[in-house]
């Protein structure tokens, strides 16, 4: 397996870190891994190593803190990220809490092979597989995905999977590494 690179890249003006995983033959997709609020890209280190082996590319992105004036286009920073890191495919991504901000302008554009939102806040626009992954405790993500479940019209591209005991943290259900991994090669292999 090959190791995990620690990058410095300029993304609009602001300098951003990430770890970029290649797997050793051309890769299956791009997943580009983005945090909560409350932690860093050093979540996804062990999800880094389980998709690397069975073929992904994986990027984790420590994303800028606070409200960057420079920032205030999340479509043009993630654009600038794909094009910085030689994103020529569609990627996957996978996105936390507050993060799913950064992934909307991407969905509006048909930028996207797919999207993993897990604990999701913003409502999501099902024009791409989607995969949400919730904890059965989490009073925000919960209401917003059983009502993708019981929408009539919307719904064909959405899986949602509740993590039964967790969801006080937003990342909780990434903890659960097993099902986590689980869940997500699934999802990548029906892509």
């Amino acid at each position: 397996m090959n190791k995990i690179q620690d990058l410095e890249l300029n993304i609009c003006g602001t300098t951003v870190s990430v770890y970029d995983a290649h797997p050793l033959s051309p890769p299956v997709h791009t997943l580009i891994l983005l945090h909560g609020r409350k932690s860093s890209r050093d979540l996804w280190l062990e999800t880094m190593r389980e998709m690397q082996s069975v073929g992904h590319r994986t990027v984790a992105v420590n994303l800028p803190s606070g409200g960057s004036a420079k920032l205030r286009n999340k479509g043009t920073f993630m654009n600038a990220l794909l094009a910085a890191l030689y994103v020529t495919d569609k990627p996957v991504v996978v996105s936390v809490s507050f993060s799913s901000n950064y992934v909307l302008p991407l969905l509006e554009s048909d930028s996207l092979r797919g999207w993993v939102g897990v604990s999701p806040t913003t409502p999501p626009l099902l024009s791409v597989p989607t995969l949400l992954i919730y904890g059965e405790l989490d009073v925000k993500a919960r209401p917003l995905c059983e009502g993708i479940l019981r929408s009539k019209s919307g719904n064909g591209n959405a899986t949602c999977v509740m993590v039964r005991g967790v969801g006080k943290v937003d990342h909780d259900p990434v903890l659960d590494h097993g099902m986590w991994t689980k869940e997500l090669k699934q999802f990548l292999m029906d892509l």
